[in-house]
């Protein structure tokens, strides 16, 4: 086999083509394998096969006899133009009467001369009849052989384009399955450059967008994708994920509905949904979606955090422990469910307990704030304030606002009878969160004690 023609046979399962038919009538697919052979396609007329060396010559032959055949056409045409311009001349000449031509005339050549002029409208229409037939059946000709000929290469130009796209998309496809999702997006993009209505280009184009966080862009290429088939499942799951990420939980489970119209059990719309609802507050509705996915997938690790936070935020520590191990024996680096079990823990008052869980959840990530929180927070329910406040500033550092940090602190630095250095955080709480009574009843406590000083 030559190298240079590595194509694979059209029929799936055979390997790359070797042979070729030449044979006008034939209706099978002109490049084969030999195990289409076996299978009796081209048995009956076998003569007219050609191995691919064999092929490249005839492809050569034609190519040269092709050159021939427009050096023909070329010469025809000159030599149409050099009669077309001879017959210009004998016209000029034979009419062209000038006075001093009529005047040299006799009397016999004078009449002679007005009788083919006298004929001039019957000579002029049969001449101009006859090659305006010639001209327009040539033309007629011509305009459709040309026609012939566009078409097949503007089929040649499309196939090839078309296969270039699929080449594209291909390659951008493995990129996306590597989570290589900006390159993915780059080859993606080139595809519908030549085709911007390629279905799969569209959609993994606004998968890989959702993937590197441009959840608006995501959302507009899968509105493109909706646009030619408003029932493709897993746009409306992009577009739903990409709403929820974008704090659109209303609308994030609209579009989940829509996906779960088509598909009951499409465990990641199920997931959405779940999850949407669950920052909502509506938790034990989250739980029950939750439990749908899990229904699908029992180790879908989004459905199991969404069920074990829930129950914490019902104030149901024990079963989120439950659930959040279930995620940690799938991942055990799924930072927010170790966080899940830590922040358990301590609503327990394993406050040791807290700790360990807290310092995995940071060894994963140093600077998971609701980790380092717990943690802080455990310090203090320890008595072990001074390191308590070396947390919470952890905290503080890489979110000034965060309310329950700013509390923790000042009730650090109340315990420590710090009392107008725990008001400043008090206030600063307030001030985030009028509404936080906490930090109201611990600031009237340390007006209190101060006061007492006095």
């Amino acid at each position: 086999m030559i190298k240079e023609l590595q194509i694979k046979c059209s029929i799936e399962g055979h390997d790359y083509v070797e042979l070729a038919c030449l044979n006008e009538k034939c209706k099978a697919n002109r490049v084969y394998c030999h195990e289409c052979l076996r299978n009796g396609d081209h048995v009956a007329h076998i003569k007219d096969q050609k191995n691919l060396k064999e092929l490249i010559e005839f492809f050569y032959n034609v190519e040269q006899e092709n050159g021939r055949l427009i050096s023909e056409l070329s010469l025809i045409f000159g030599e149409i133009i050099k009669l077309f311009e001879q017959l210009n001349q004998e016209l000029e000449l034979k009419y062209r009467f000038s006075k001093e031509r009529l005047l040299g005339l006799n009397a016999k050549q004078l009449n002679s001369v007005l009788d083919y002029v006298i004929k001039y409208d019957e000579f002029k229409k049969g001449l101009f009849d006859e090659i305006k037939k010639c001209s327009d059946d040539m033309i007629i000709s011509l305009k459709i052989y040309i026609t012939e000929l566009k078409i097949e290469q503007v089929y040649y130009i499309q196939s090839n384009q078309q296969e270039k796209v699929e080449q594209l998309y291909q390659k951008g496809y493995k990129l996306y399955v590597d989570d290589k999702y900006k390159e993915a997006i780059k080859l993606l993009g080139a595809a519908l450059l030549m085709n911007p209505k390629h279905f799969n280009s569209l959609y993994i184009k606004a998968d890989s967008l959702k993937m590197i966080g441009k959840y608006k862009d995501a959302i507009i290429w899968a509105d493109k994708v909706l646009s030619i088939d408003s029932n493709h499942v897993g746009s409306l799951f992009t577009k739903a994920e990409s709403l929820k990420m974008l704090g659109k939980y209303k609308d994030a489970i609209i579009w989940a509905d829509k996906a779960l119209t088509i598909d009951s059990n499409h465990v990641y719309s199920l997931s959405t949904k779940a999850e949407s609802l669950k920052m909502l507050d509506n938790y034990k509705e989250a739980i029950i979606w939750a439990d749908k996915a899990l229904s699908v997938d029992s180790k879908h690790v989004g459905s199991l955090f969404t069920k074990a936070e829930s129950l914490k935020m019902l104030g149901k520590y024990k079963d989120a422990i439950i659930w959040a191990d279930k995620v940690l024996s799938i991942d055990s680096n799924h930072v927010n469910s170790v966080y899940i079990k830590s922040d358990s823990l301590s609503m327990l008052g394993n406050h040791n307990d807290a700790i360990i869980w807290a310092d995995k959840a940071l060894s994963i990530d140093s600077n998971h704030i609701n980790s380092l929180f717990t943690k802080g927070d455990s310090l203090k329910m320890l008595g072990k304030y001074k390191e308590a406040l070396t947390i919470l500033d952890q905290v503080l550092n890489l979110n000034p606002n965060h309310d329950t940090s700013l509390v923790s602190k000042g009730n650090c630095l109340q315990q420590l009878q710090k009392y107008s250095e725990a008001i400043i955080f008090y206030n600063k709480a307030i001030q985030i969160n009028p509404d936080y009574q906490w930090a109201k009843n611990y600031k009237a406590e340390c007006e209190k004690q101060l006061k007492l000083k006095k």
